[in-house]
C-alpha cells in the first residue's frame, strides 16, 4: 500500500523492456509500477490461447523517488546488474536488468505526487476484464478520483452487479451516490 503523499519519479526504456524493467527492479528492492493489462494472445503452430501482460505506457515505469539516487547510479552503470538473495542456493546471485533512464528536465528529476497516477489505475482496472475488475463489498472504505467528486474518500454501502452505492459524509449531511466500481479505488491504493 502507498501513502497518498508518496511522490514518483519515471524511469524511461524502450517500449519492450517496459514489463521485463519493472520486474528486474521490484526483484532488486525498488517499489516501481506501470500500468499494465493482461491480454490473450495465440502463440506456436498450434495456436494456443496464452495469457501475457502489456504495459498501457509502454517505455514508463514510475519508481518512488525515495531511492532516486540508486536508481541513478544503476541506470548509469556500464552493466546494469544488482546482487539478490537466493533462498534456495543460500547464496548471493548477479542479476541483470534491461537499459533503462531516469528522465530528466533541464538538469532535474521531476516528481509525480501519487494522486497525479489515479487516472492511470483508473484506466488499468477499466482494461481489465469485467470478471476481473475491483470488487468492493459493504463496509469498504474508496475514494473517488475523479469526476464531481474527485478526491473524496466515502463507504460502500451497497453492492449491485458492477455499480457500488457509496456514502458521502460532510458540512452539508450524507448523500448516497451510484458508481460504477471501475470509477472506484481503495482509500489506500496500492501502486
Amino acid at each position: 500500500m502507498t501513502d497518498t503523499n508518496d511522490r514518483w519519479c519515471i524511469l524511461r526504456m524502450s517500449g519492450i523492456s517496459t514489463i521485463p524493467v519493472a520486474t528486474a527492479l521490484t526483484d532488486a528492492g525498488f517499489t516501481v509500477w506501470t500500468p499494465t493489462v493482461t491480454e490473450e494472445c495465440r502463440v506456436g503452430k498450434a495456436r494456443e490461447r496464452r495469457e501475457r501482460s502489456v504495459s498501457l505506457t509502454p517505455g514508463i515505469v514510475f519508481a518512488k523517488d525515495d531511492r532516486l539516487h540508486d536508481l541513478a547510479v544503476m541506470a548509469r552503470s556500464p552493466a546494469l546488474t544488482f546482487q539478490r538473495w537466493n533462498p534456495e542456493t543460500k547464496r548471493m546471485e548477479r542479476k541483470g536488468c534491461p537499459p533503462f533512464a531516469v528522465f530528466r528536465y533541464q538538469g532535474q528529476f521531476p516528481r509525480i505526487n501519487d494522486r497525479h497516477l489515479d487516472p492511470l489505475r483508473q484506466a488499468e482496472q477499466r482494461a481489465q476484464p469485467r470478471d476481473r475488475g475491483p470488487h468492493f463489498n459493504a463496509g469498504d472504505e474508496v475514494r473517488i478520483p475523479s469526476a464531481a467528486f474527485g478526491g473524496l474518500s466515502c463507504v460502500v454501502d451497497e453492492v449491485q452487479s458492477r455499480f457500488a452505492v457509496v456514502r458521502l459524509s460532510g458540512s452539508m449531511g450524507e448523500m448516497r451516490i451510484r458508481v460504477e466500481m471501475c470509477d472506484l479505488l481503495p482509500a489506500k491504493t496500492a501502486a
